[in-house]
């Protein structure tokens, strides 16, 4: 699926050999070291309620948060269909020209739903140079490997993405914490092993802490986080055990150049520019050396 992988490495003046060795050891890049993410056991849920074991991945993520200025975290944007009022186009040569370097676009959402303006949204954005990674919304009353599935087939068409999946989870539907958590797990474990990268997940503050019930459990998962505090980095600490968070939605009311709606959410990535790339390239988070 990541066609763009061997372009995104030759930039970073790094060899396809490269590819190999995170499935098994640490190396380094730079002053980067991306460590190994080998598997481990996990539960997830069945559609009748009930639990059977599963092997998730176990992604890597920031050993510390870098100490990188606001200003100098790399910039980005988050959209849907109705950011194309009267079906007008999105400008990526403008948004990047703007600053923003990357955008996540909706590429499903429940068990039915394709947004119709992904495909060209995806090509769009990376034809312009803008790093693109596509979300799925999810419906937890629907079961989670079929909604997976889809979201996998969708982002997958076209030369695919530059960024991780992300799974975007902010309904409960009458689901208690348990019964989230096993769905989340089931979809994380379908995606994962449709499309071999780690999903992202995105949500906020209070539904992690309260209808997630706090759980420590996806802390190895990269967190993308909303937090409008009106501050420079999203409120500490985090929910759900995490140490760190790799994407921060600080804004649901910008108006930017080449995006004809009104407001649009912008982002920021935990990181440099260069990380960044590296975790475009590879999808995994790279740590920061001492």
């Amino acid at each position: 699926m990541r066609t763009r992988l061997f372009p995104v490495l030759a930039t970073l003046g790094l060899s396809s050999a490269l590819l190999v060795p995170p499935l098994t050891s640490g190396f380094s890049l730079g002053h980067f070291t991306l460590a190994p993410a080998p598997a481990h056991a996990d539960t997830t849920g069945n559609n009748d309620g009930t639990a059977n074991t599963v092997s998730l991945p176990e992604p890597v993520a920031f050993t510390v948060q870098p100490n990188v200025p606001y200003n100098d975290m790399p910039n980005g944007i988050d959209i849907a269909s109705w950011q194309h009022p009267n079906g007008a186009n999105v400008d990526f040569k403008r948004v990047q020209a703007a600053g923003y370097t990357y955008v996540f676009v909706k590429a499903t959402e429940g068990t039915h739903y394709k947004n119709e303006y992904y495909v060209n949204d995806a090509m769009a954005a990376q034809g312009n140079g803008v790093l693109m990674g596509g979300y799925h919304y999810a419906d937890v009353s629907k079961d989670a490997r079929t909604q997976a599935a889809m979201f996998a087939d969708t982002i997958s068409v076209k030369g695919g993405t530059s960024l991780p999946p992300v799974l975007d989870i902010e309904e409960a539907k009458g689901l208690n914490a348990a019964q989230l958590n096993l769905w989340v797990r089931a979809f994380l474990q379908e995606t994962y092993n449709r499309v071999g990268l780690t999903p992202i997940i995105y949500s906020y503050r209070s539904f992690l802490m309260n209808q997630m019930g706090n759980t420590p459990d996806f802390t190895n998962f990269p967190l993308w986080i909303a937090d409008y505090n009106g501050a420079q980095s999203p409120t500490l600490p985090l929910p759900g055990g995490w140490k760190t968070w790799t994407f921060w939605q600080y804004s649901s009311h910008t108006k930017i150049d080449g995006v004809q709606a009104q407001e649009v959410d912008s982002n920021k990535f935990g990181g440099t520019m260069q990380q960044l790339r590296v975790f475009a390239a590879t999808g995994v988070v790279p740590v920061e050396q001492k």
